[in-house]
């Protein structure tokens, strides 16, 4: 019986584990990296974090409060990478894209035969 009790408490705290991770992961693929200076244009900078570890940094943005960072190789430590946290509004889509014109599209050219 205590086997049995033992067992299910091991299973129990495996499968929690796993599920932790999955999500974690999906928190941490959700950080939008960049070393375009034009992606966190109308964001709201946070701070400056540093790390040496991809994976690490993002959670140093994630617990910034960010969802983006533009990213540096400073020159005195080529280990490192700097990370400008920014928090961005919602992706919409851009204003310059015209919508579409009314009405069905028009007929295919005719074949050059």
């Amino acid at each position: 019986m205590k086997k049995a009790a033992a067992l299910a408490a091991l299973t129990v705290v495996a499968a929690s584990a796993t599920a932790i991770a999955q999500d974690d992961r999906a928190v941490l693929a959700r950080v939008r990296l960049t070393t375009d200076p034009r992606v966190p244009v109308g964001c709201t900078r946070i701070g400056l974090v540093r790390d040496d570890s991809i994976r690490d940094l993002r959670r140093k943005i994630i617990k910034a409060g960010g969802d983006t960072a533009l990213l540096s190789f400073p020159a005195d430590d080529l280990e490192k990478i700097d990370a400008q946290v920014f928090r961005c509004p919602p992706h919409v889509t851009p204003s310059h894209i015209p919508p579409p014109p009314p009405g069905p599209p028009p007929p295919p050219p005719p074949s050059s035969r």
